[in-house]
């Protein structure tokens, strides 16, 4: 589950997004797809011009997805939605945070996490322990690791890989 948290995270993130691009809003979304041409062009010409830009890009993103991408992402959101509000809110601000890593540092942290959840949970702690894993991070970076793993299941063996941003 916190692996398709993360994925989550990971689009809140910016799965295929930079940071300035908006966040996907995936009940917004499925609505505009089931609309008739016609309903969706009335609904965005009743926006704002920057809200119509930023659904646009929105609904771009996603009809970019291939059936299974979009598939996954559906069930992911749906297990981000079944968290209590407050874990929600955790996941939330800690995707703000690795937001505003730089792209490398992202990804190395992306990649640290991706590391420690294929290990037992002995190993991980002897792991995260070590002077030589913690000095890959900055400290801010390493609460982040330790808080990813907090709210991100193991990938299961069927999980697809974790999308760079």
């Amino acid at each position: 589950m916190l692996r398709g948290i993360l994925i989550i995270v990971v689009m809140l993130l910016g799965a295929g997004l930079s940071p300035a691009q908006p966040r996907p809003n995936l009940a917004l979304l499925d609505r505009l797809e089931r609309m008739s041409p016609e309903q969706r062009q009335r609904a965005l010409d009743r926006l704002p011009p920057l809200r119509r830009e930023r659904i646009e890009a929105r609904l771009r993103w996603y009809r970019n997805l291939t059936p299974e991408e979009r598939t996954r992402v559906r069930r992911q959101f749906e297990r981000f939605r079944q968290l209590p509000p407050e874990k929600q809110d955790a996941v939330r601000q800690l995707s703000r945070r690795l937001n505003q890593l730089p792209e490398d540092r992202r990804r190395a942290v992306r990649r640290g996490v991706r590391e420690l959840q294929r290990l037992d949970e002995a190993r991980r702690q002897f792991r995260l322990s070590r002077p030589w894993f913690r000095n890959r991070y900055s400290p801010e970076e390493f609460q982040m690791v330790q808080e990813l793993l907090e709210v991100v299941p193991p990938p299961q063996a069927t999980s697809p890989v974790i999308p760079p941003s």
